[in-house]
């Protein structure tokens, strides 16, 4: 998706349908464009850039910049359950590592044999399950085309606590939450969420197929705002600016101090450890015993934790365009934040696209 000299970073979407047009809840924003899960659109307040750009630029002391390659793969993860999806994104990687198109995702051969990957929400329970399971030696065994640390930006590692309401389970429903999935659940109860609720990936976890990673997953964890379940203590940006649904959802199953939320995400799913005093902190879950690290708090809300973050406020881009609020420090980036290099920098020139895996027969 973007040009870099300094090695090749892929980026693994959360929860949304962004490859099967003819498949419910097909989202064209980032089915037809390969920016599209992590653009800040022009359309929508934005100023054009995206997660994707801004967190492989590396800014030097001297203000010259080292680029790292950006790739994006696109999945259903509406239709079908993580598990599956995660089967699909496997191959795709395979894919790329071997430059073929068994999956049908890389009808262009792209090779890279090695490289980092960054993913968000859903993607994160994605990586947690390549990487626990073992299924793909390939990728993460020795000598696998995956390197180093993981980067999950409000990942959904220990599920979601807003599935489970939504779906009225794991003791997170109530009279509110009830209701805005009766009214609502149309629109946002799929597959996908019901296999992300927090007891059917921790019972994952159990099964050893989560929470076991061999190798550190660096994570940017859901902070909250203790103020709102939106996130508005620094800058009152709510999720239900986003996605209604899921904020009003936010809103019924509430907050506390000890697991504040992004509107979507609470930290009990994005931080889980089983060993929070060697893992810099973390939110203590007894079924992650792999390897967990709380890299960095964000106060982004959690859409804004894949596109650009703050530059849209309230549906409208902000005077200065410039909200240096939420931290991406991702693929080698020695910034504090990800906004800072926005302000000010021409984009670099765009690769050929993504990696999308073709619609089912």
């Amino acid at each position: 998706m973007w040009g870099g000299t300094s090695g090749t970073v892929v980026f693994i979407h959360g929860k949304a349908n962004c490859s099967e047009s003819s498949l419910a809840s097909f989202s064209a924003q980032c089915g037809n464009d390969p920016r599209g899960y992590w653009l800040n659109s022009t359309s929508d307040g934005g100023d054009g850039h995206d997660f994707m750009d801004e967190a492989t630029i590396k800014v030097n002391s001297d203000g010259s910049l080292t680029t790292f390659e950006a790739i994006a793969v696109r999945y259903d993860g509406e239709n079908q359950s993580f598990q599956k999806a995660t089967n699909d994104v496997a191959a795709c990687l395979m894919d790329l590592a071997a430059g073929t198109n068994a999956s049908g995702c890389n009808p262009s051969l792209v090779r890279r044999t090695s490289f980092s990957v960054v993913v968000h929400s859903m993607g994160g329970a994605i990586i947690d399950r390549i990487l626990s399971s073992n299924f793909w030696p390939k990728l993460t065994g020795t000598g696998g085309a995956i390197l180093g640390s993981p980067v999950t930006s409000a990942g959904a590692l220990a599920g979601a606590k807003s599935a489970s309401a939504l779906f009225g389970v794991d003791g997170a429903s109530n009279f509110c939450t009830s209701l805005v999935s009766f009214v609502a659940g149309w629109a946002i109860k799929n597959a996908g969420g019901q296999s992300l609720t927090r007891g059917s990936v921790i019972g994952e976890a159990r099964n050893g197929l989560a929470g076991k990673s061999p190798r550190w997953v660096l994570k940017v964890t859901s902070t909250g705002g203790s103020g709102s379940c939106n996130n508005n203590s620094v800058d009152s940006i709510a999720e239900s600016v986003n996605d209604t649904p899921m904020g009003l959802l936010c809103g019924c199953v509430g907050f506390s101090s000890s697991d504040d939320t992004d509107g979507v995400l609470w930290q009990f799913d994005t931080d889980p450890t089983s060993n929070p005093s060697g893992s810099n902190g973390g939110k203590l879950r007894a079924e992650y015993t792999g390897l967990y690290w709380h890299w960095v708090a964000s106060f982004a809300n959690h859409s804004h934790n894949r596109n650009d973050a703050y530059v849209r406020k309230y549906g409208f881009q902000t005077a200065t365009a410039c909200f240096p609020i939420s931290p991406a420090r991702v693929s080698g980036s020695s910034r504090g934040e990800e906004a800072l290099v926005r302000c000010g920098r021409a984009p670099r020139a765009r690769g050929a696209g993504a990696l999308a895996l073709p619609a089912r027969a």
